[in-house]
């Protein structure tokens, strides 16, 4: 079981955190909240020590299991990697859903106190924020211009709605590591592949590919957490402050997917780059055709598709909540 280790001294309370990949911005966000902003706050009171969780030889998708035996003390990570253990950790990412940020945090705020109960009850963990990742889109190597265009090609996903998606599409879906695309559109192992405006600008997606298809299939929405006999081990005041701190930096990260979002898409077609790789491919325009096949895969693949891995409670939740706030409905399986 993880201990909050307390130094004596200071009576200052010192955490160790899982940050998220080394090598993206969310990661040079949270080792600048825990240098700076936090350890002020924090300051005499409770500090956290953060590496990323790639540094420290962890795949995303063990990390809630980490979190929940107390191996871990405090973690960032995608909570869609969770859906396999309960379809709900699934529900905020939903294929073409939300396609904006301001819709995408409605449906969070309507739905996190879902999670956080799930989380608490049964992962033993409490849950401290939740905020996207820059807009999950199609990079295809050969020139595209259309949604129809994706049909019959092999389009790489990392999760069950992704694959309802490209069925919709009329498209099969492979699943590959992200750090095997390059290669894998290389060799036309896959055509086309999911991942976010500003990762796939990171990584250098666009010298394998020669066009990106912007219609954002989903956020790649990520936890902050806390082992909970770690959060009820913490004084009034520890938590206090790790409740205000970290929203702040959720309410941050917010903020940045959409800087994030506008300067990767910029810098991909030519133009001004203030933050990522200069490069020169199409950013296919979308055209309001394709808005409304979208929002018909959506309807007939996307919605059932998620409903029949969560079953009826589940789904009457979330139109109560997430369908409520955006004025649609998943239909009961």
């Amino acid at each position: 079981m993880a201990l909050v280790v307390a130094s004596s001294a200071q009576a200052e309370t010192k955490l160790k955190a899982i940050g998220y990949t080394s090598n993206l911005y969310m990661w040079g966000m949270e080792k600048a909240f825990f240098a700076g902003e936090f350890k002020d706050a924090g300051a005499g009171v409770i500090s956290i020590d953060a590496v990323p969780h790639d540094v420290a030889s962890l795949k995303g998708p063990e990390v809630l299991s980490m979190l929940q035996d107390g191996t871990l003390q405090l973690a960032s990570q995608n909570i869609s990697y969770m859906a396999g253990e309960d379809p709900r950790f699934e529900a905020l990412d939903l294929a073409g859903v939300t396609l904006t940020n301001a819709d995408a945090k409605k449906a969070t705020d309507a739905y996190k106190p879902v999670l956080a109960k799930v989380m608490e009850e049964k992962f033993n963990t409490h849950l401290l924020g939740l905020a996207p990742l820059p807009s999950q889109v199609f990079w295809c190597r050969d020139k595209i211009s259309a949604l129809s265009d994706l049909k019959g090609k092999k389009i790489r996903i990392f999760n069950s709605t992704l694959a309802d998606f490209v069925e919709g599409v009329g498209g099969t879906s492979v699943t590959i590591p992200f750090v095997e695309v390059i290669p894998a559109l290389q060799r036309g192992v896959a055509d086309c592949a999911v991942t976010g405006t500003s990762s796939g600008n990171t990584a250098r997606w666009f010298e394998v590919t020669q066009a990106v298809y912007p219609m954002n299939v989903g956020w790649s929405m990520i936890y902050w957490a806390a082992n909970k006999q770690v959060w009820d081990g913490l004084s009034p005041e520890a938590q206090k402050i790790m409740t205000e701190e970290y929203g702040k930096l959720e309410a941050a990260a917010w903020a940045a997917q959409i800087e994030q979002d506008t300067d990767a898409l910029s810098c991909l077609s030519g133009g001004e780059c203030k933050m990522g790789i200069p490069a020169k491919i199409d950013v296919v325009e979308i055209s309001e055709a394709d808005k409304e096949k979208g929002r018909e895969i959506v309807r007939d693949y996307v919605l059932p598709g998620w409903a029949k891995r969560c079953g009826a409670d589940c789904v009457t939740e979330w139109n109560a909540t997430v369908g409520a706030a955006l004025g649609i409905e998943a239909p009961l399986p």
